[in-house]
């Protein structure tokens, strides 16, 4: 049965999606740690539990503020400016772990060898939509993909979440503020574990999506015996193997 030819577009358009997602889990948005107190907003007036960004690279930074001159009813309030929402290196102070070092590895894993692969169908004339192809390693590349992404959710069990040093220090100063302002603000504070956030729940989408286009590939573009790759008198390429046959 000859499928229709635009079903060959679907894992170059699948796998370019689970990218995407890949490269959003990137940012300074894998987890966070929520307040445990509503703060508010020194512009607003309004009270809402908000969260900080932590990644594989960055975090979110921020800027608390003691008598803020937009909210004289808080004597500490949150910076709701730029700073939030901005993401920072990591400093110098701050050692990753096993978990977090095996997290960064599997995370470039599956933006390089993802990457690599779609480059290579785009430079060969997105060879991946024909028919008359096998793409056994490319499939293969995508597995590998899908299993490195997943795996990259080891983050969540890194000291960047369970033991968090910076949430740990900010704790103490917005403890040690509210004590100076003699309790009349409050005592905002943070959980001391994380929870996933948008840039780890776009990996998992990710992890789905590389695995659905190893699959789509594989059934797209199946394997060729020996004897059908000599009868063709095509050469083993490193990612691509062209058959003549029709």
């Amino acid at each position: 049965m000859v499928l229709p030819k635009h079903l060959y577009y679907l894992p170059f358009l699948v796998s370019l999606s689970a990218l995407v997602l890949a490269w959003y889990g990137t940012t300074c948005h894998f987890l966070q740690f929520q307040s445990t107190t509503p703060i508010s907003n020194p512009i607003s007036g309004q009270e809402n539990k908000i969260a900080i960004q932590f990644g594989y690279w960055y975090y979110q930074s921020w800027t608390p503020i003691e008598n803020n001159e937009y909210n004289d009813n808080s004597d500490y309030n949150w910076n709701t400016g730029p700073d939030l929402e901005g993401c920072e290196m990591y400093p110098t102070s701050i050692s990753a772990d096993n978990f977090w070092l095996a997290a960064r590895g599997l995370n470039l894993t599956v933006a390089i060898l993802g990457g690599a692969i779609m480059m290579l169908d785009v430079f060969q004339g997105c060879r991946s939509a024909q028919r008359t192809v096998t793409m056994q390693t490319g499939a293969m590349g995508y597995l590998v993909c899908c299993v490195a992404s997943g795996f990259s959710l080891l983050m969540l069990n890194s000291s960047l979440c369970k033991d968090n040093s910076l949430i740990g220090e900010l704790n103490s100063q917005l403890a040690t503020a509210a004590a100076a302002a003699g309790g009349e603000g409050g005592v905002v504070q943070f959980e001391e574990t994380c929870s996933i956030s948008t840039g780890g729940k776009s990996t998992i989408a990710a992890t789905v999506l590389w695995f659905v286009a190893a699959v789509v590939t594989a059934a797209l573009h199946p394997f060729h015996t020996k004897e059908e790759r000599k009868a063709s008198g095509s050469l083993n390429e490193p990612l691509f193997e062209p058959n003549s046959s029709t």
